[in-house]
C-alpha cells in the first residue's frame, strides 16, 4: 500500500472509532453475536453488508 503515513493512522483511528461505536468488530457481529440471534448483532451485520454494497457500487458503476 502506498499511502503516507497520515492516512494510515486517520484510518486506524477511524478503525477504532467504528469498533467502539458499533460496539464490536464485524466478524464479532457476524459469527459470534448471529449465532446467539443477537437483535443488536444481526442488525449491525445487516448494516455492514448494506454498506459494502453501496461502496462497491458506487466504486463501479458511479467513479468507474
Amino acid at each position: 500500500i502506498k499511502a503516507n503515513s497520515f492516512v494510515l493512522i486517520l484510518a486506524g483511528l477511524l478503525v477504532g472509532f467504528g469498533t467502539r461505536l458499533g460496539s464490536g468488530c464485524t466478524s464479532g457481529h457476524g459469527i459470534c453475536g448471529m449465532s446467539r440471534l443477537s437483535k443488536r448483532s444481526i442488525i449491525a451485520t445487516a448494516v455492514f453488508m448494506f454498506a459494502g454494497m453501496l461502496t462497491v457500487y458506487i466504486i463501479r458503476h458511479v467513479l468507474g
